[in-house]
């Protein structure tokens, strides 16, 4: 039975917050080779990003709020 957006209750009656997928980890600059590959490591990553944020949508929560709130940025 959910309890407000995005809050489920146990069967203690304790209110918890379903487990989230983590986010794709961005590839750090040295990775990426620079030689305009298609597709570069940083196409896979946008859209690995891309379904994450449609299965966050999808459980009705704002992807760029979950991102802030883990002290991350797209």
């Amino acid at each position: 039975m959910a309890k407000g957006k995005g809050s489920l209750i146990d069967a203690g009656g304790m209110t918890t917050e379903p487990t989230l997928p983590r986010p794709p980890n961005k590839p750090d600059d040295l990775e990426c080779c620079h030689r305009g590959c298609c597709p570069c490591i940083f196409d896979y990553y946008y859209d690995a990003m891309e379904r994450w944020e449609a299965v966050i949508e999808a459980r009705g929560l704002d992807p760029k709020e979950v991102l802030k709130s883990m002290g991350r940025e797209r």
